[in-house]
């Protein structure tokens, strides 16, 4: 609204200035200037082109600002919140959006490869999805200790070379929304691939 008032108050500063250019012309240079200056009787007509001309920006304006709105209503905004920690790793998923939205998978990949943590979850979480989530509603998956180990699994399942691009994919029913794995995600997950002997890239040497 800050820019429709500035436009407002230009347009109206150039009509005064025009006015008074005007009214200094026909003044000072009357011979000159009277035969292109308008008769003062149409600046009626002047005023109610300017305002009819004021109501088509301001109209464009709202319609833009109500297609917005309506895009943001109708599209999914998911989070993904990643807290690891010491052999636990806590992902937050939530609905930040207006639109209610259905979570039936959560995957880690890497370009078109792609592992399913459906499966995988800890015993807490077993049969989580679906997950129907309200705008501003969000649930926890966790898992600690040898939880951890299918994860580890699935990511050593895709066949990387490079943990480089790495990231997570929350699927509901009508979108996928990608988040990128932290550092600290990558990082609990290189400890626990050593810890249970194990390698997530396909070309590491065990250290045992």
């Amino acid at each position: 609204m800050k820019v429709v008032a500035v436009i407002l108050a230009g347009i109206v500063l150039c009509a005064f200035s025009a006015f008074a250019g005007l009214t200094a012309g026909i003044n000072l240079n009357p011979q000159s200037t009277v035969r292109f200056v308008p008769d003062w009787g149409s600046v009626g007509d002047w005023v109610s082109g300017i305002g009819a001309l004021l109501a088509v920006v301001v109209s464009l304006y709202m319609t833009r600002r109500s297609e917005r709105f309506q895009l943001e209503r109708d599209s999914e905004q998911l989070m993904l919140i990643q807290e690891p920690s010491l052999a636990w790793l806590t992902l937050t998923i939530g609905c930040k959006g207006m639109r209610r939205c259905t979570v039936n998978d959560l995957r880690v990949c890497h370009g078109k490869k792609r592992t399913s943590l459906k499966h995988e979850l800890s015993e807490k979480n077993t049969g989580v999805f679906p997950f129907k989530l309200d705008p501003g509603d969000s649930f926890k998956l966790d898992w600690s200790g040898l939880e951890i180990k299918p994860i580890v699994s699935g990511v050593r399942n895709l066949n990387l070379k490079s943990l480089d691009g790495i990231f997570f994919e929350v699927v509901t029913g009508i979108s996928v929304h990608r988040f990128n794995l932290d550092v600290w995600t990558v990082d609990l997950l290189q400890e626990a691939a050593t810890a249970f002997e194990m390698s997530l890239l396909m070309d590491d040497e065990l250290p045992f």
